[in-house]
């Protein structure tokens, strides 16, 4: 009984490790709009993540996602996700950190699941 105990503390102890490093991520609240037909969508102020494909493909225990490149999520609603692959170069490896997103000079921008156009601004003057 104390040898499964032991056992089963130990599993308990690398599940809550592992499971921590997965969803290593970076937040930021950041001004975002995407591009419509007659031209860019109002600013909205949210909370976007930045994750690699490779984590985004652990977290949803799929491979939809690149692996080398970075993606940026907003949450809207509770159904409702905003994927958002990243053109710009940004050299994290595999997993995003802060360090990495604050080092950009420019907006981030990328196309969502839609193929839609966004614009993602960090900073204090936006493009």
């Amino acid at each position: 009984m104390k040898t499964k105990l032991i056992s089963l503390f130990i599993v308990l102890v690398l599940c809550i490790f592992f499971s921590s490093n997965v969803h290593a991520k970076c937040s930021r609240i950041a001004k975002v709009k995407y591009q419509t037909q007659s031209g860019w969508s109002k600013l909205y102020t949210v909370e976007v993540s930045f994750l690699t494909g490779s984590e985004l493909n652990t977290a949803t225990s799929s491979f939809d996602y690149s692996s080398g490149s970075v993606y940026a999520t907003i949450f809207w609603d509770q159904d409702e996700v905003s994927v958002i692959k990243l053109i710009n170069i940004l050299l994290c490896g595999y997993k995003v950190t802060c360090d990495c997103i604050d080092n950009t000079l420019m907006d981030l921008q990328g196309y969502d699941q839609d193929g839609d156009k966004w614009n993602i601004c960090l900073g204090s003057f936006c493009f």
